[in-house]
């Protein structure tokens, strides 16, 4: 759901996790001033980024330390629920690393998600968000 948007920030440990995550065309559907996002990860028992090499033919790296996994901003391009944790697709564009994206694996106990005034929203108030933001897209 929040496809394109950048991981820019992270705070917390695996007990509490707080990702920024900046997607201006979606946040402005809530607020014109806002572009970003919070999602809130509790009780994370497996946290890690398997790597898309570049150049290719470099080894795939797992990293697992959390200031690894987000010293690059990670796009997001999409999510997928595997053996119970969620997997996100992400692209990388800094060219100071060897890898120019990877899988994120997810396991917790809880995801909040919160908008930029830091009011929680439902995945089914997302989902109207999302929804209708693709919707006047694919009218254009």
């Amino acid at each position: 759901m929040l496809h394109d948007g950048v991981i820019s920030a992270w705070a917390g440990d695996k007990n509490l996790l707080t990702l920024t995550v900046e997607c201006q065309y979606l946040a402005e559907r809530l607020d014109k001033s806002f572009d970003r996002f919070y999602v809130e990860l509790w009780q994370v028992d497996e946290l890690f980024l398997t790597t898309w090499p570049n150049p290719f033919g470099l080894p795939v790296q797992i990293l697992a330390e959390i200031s690894n996994i987000f010293r690059a901003q990670l796009e997001l391009l999409s999510a997928d629920i595997k053996d119970g944790k969620v997997v996100v697709a992400c692209n990388q564009h800094d060219t100071n690393f060897d890898y120019c994206g990877g899988n994120l694996t997810i396991g917790c106990h809880t995801i909040k998600l919160f908008d930029q005034n830091k009011t929680e929203l439902t995945i089914d108030q997302f989902n109207i968000i999302c929804k209708g933001y693709w919707d006047e897209w694919s009218k254009k």
